[in-house]
């Protein structure tokens, strides 16, 4: 169809040329921009739903590596096992050892002080995160900052008078503080965006990882399901009979689940991995999509253009791909937009029910918040909106595309 297509558009511009009309020939970028300053146009709220998906591809992208990212957003790399609140308690150990030493204390001094792990506890080595302190410390050392450093914080930890290091953080100096709660649930500030949470991690940082995870589960989970449902409604449609019987009960049986109950089963014999959650999901997309592409294959298989290339002697194969697959791209499109909101938030729900992967979750980071919503409501508030307004964006967005492609909603809203 699309060659006949071209066929009237070159016999229509022949004839514009020969009645002495000007033509106008637009490139493909001409094409594109004309489309999107249209939909951007007569479809405010999808065009909406249109930037905050890419906004959030941009962050999950972006922020991929060591520091940020390209982007350099993130504050703090949250792959890194030295997390801020390691930090704030390495500096409170520092702080408390330092008290009563000359300011003049030399390179060397400090090595053979600071570098003991003695200072820093057995909590420090029990927790994993001895080694990441003394390298902190050797760091700060090296690059001469070390005192300069503990006198600017916020909170300050020393005090440098007559010469004499004195230690001004006496709460903390009493070592009952762990790095589980020196950094524990600070609100948002210029130093922590979102604020930290019970870990004492910066959530901003977290915040922008969960993109990254749930747009990648979200995307292959429905990229996986609908090309298995595309092809599956392909066959069962064009070839009909027995094997359209079989593959409808087939389907039948895989419906018959609740989503959550499948989701369960397949989770309970699965890793808790990100291609596992994957899968998982992908295999709900797989019934939905074929039956609407087997209703779709069944209106078009009895259409003139269908009839025509099947007189010509095209077989049923060549019929699927090339007439009657470019006929429901469109519907495609809009399942696929859709879906994958949908899996975002499924992905969240079984992250929140302790079933999703070891990474982090905008559904963990949630959890992990919700037993101190009322003291600390920043822990699951930026985490919830961050998972709302990506889910918004790709339904609106979907709802949008569905009208733009379906000829008979065009003008109903």
């Amino acid at each position: 169809m699309s060659d006949e297509r071209q066929s009237n558009s070159a016999q229509l511009e022949e004839f514009a040329q020969a009645q002495g009309l000007r033509v106008e020939e637009r490139s493909t970028f001409q094409l594109v921009s004309r489309a999107l300053v249209s939909f951007f146009k007569t479809k405010p709220l999808g065009a909406a739903g249109l930037m905050l998906v890419v906004v959030w591809s941009i962050i999950a992208v972006g922020t991929v590596g060591s520091g940020g990212g390209w982007l350099g957003i993130g504050r703090y790399d949250s792959q890194d096992v030295f997390k801020v609140a390691n930090a704030s308690f390495a500096d409170d150990k520092i702080a408390n050892e330092l008290d009563g030493k000359p300011a003049d204390i030399s390179d060397g001094e400090l090595r053979e002080l600071l570098l003991n792990p003695a200072v820093y506890g057995d909590l420090a080595r029990d927790s994993g995160v001895l080694d990441d302190m003394l390298e902190y410390v050797e760091g700060r050392i090296a690059d001469g900052t070390l005192l300069t450093h503990l006198q600017e914080i916020d909170p300050a930890q020393i005090e440098i008078a007559n010469g004499v290091i004195a230690d001004v953080d006496d709460l903390l100096a009493t070592g009952t503080n762990t790095p589980l709660t020196t950094a524990s649930l600070q609100g948002p500030s210029p130093k922590h965006w979102f604020g930290t949470d019970r870990a004492g991690h910066d959530l901003f940082s977290r915040v922008t990882e969960g993109a990254r995870l749930s747009l990648y589960i979200g995307f292959f989970a429905t990229l996986i399901g609908v090309v298995a449902g595309t092809a599956i409604g392909l066959i069962s449609g064009g070839l009909g009979g027995n094997i359209d019987l079989a593959i409808n009960r087939l389907m039948d049986a895989l419906l018959s689940f609740p989503p959550i109950v499948l989701l369960l089963l397949l989770r309970s014999v699965t890793e808790p991995s990100a291609l596992w959650v994957t899968l998982a999901l992908s295999v709900l997309a797989v019934g939905p999509v074929q039956r609407i592409v087997r209703g779709a294959v069944i209106a078009l298989r009895e259409m003139p253009f269908v009839e025509a290339a099947r007189t010509l002697g095209a077989t049923n194969a060549r019929i699927m791909l090339l007439h009657i697959l470019p006929n429901i791209v469109a519907p495609l499109i809009v399942i696929f937009s859709i879906t994958i909101g949908a899996f975002i938030l499924a992905e969240a729900a079984l992250s929140f029910l302790g079933l999703g992967t070891l990474d982090v979750s905008w559904g963990k980071m949630i959890a992990d918040g919700r037993q101190f919503i009322v003291q600390s409501p920043w822990t699951s508030l930026f985490a919830g909106l961050a998972l709302t307004s990506l889910v918004f964006g790709f339904n609106v967005l979907g709802d949008a595309l569905r009208d733009v492609f379906d000829p008979r909603l065009r003008g109903s809203r």
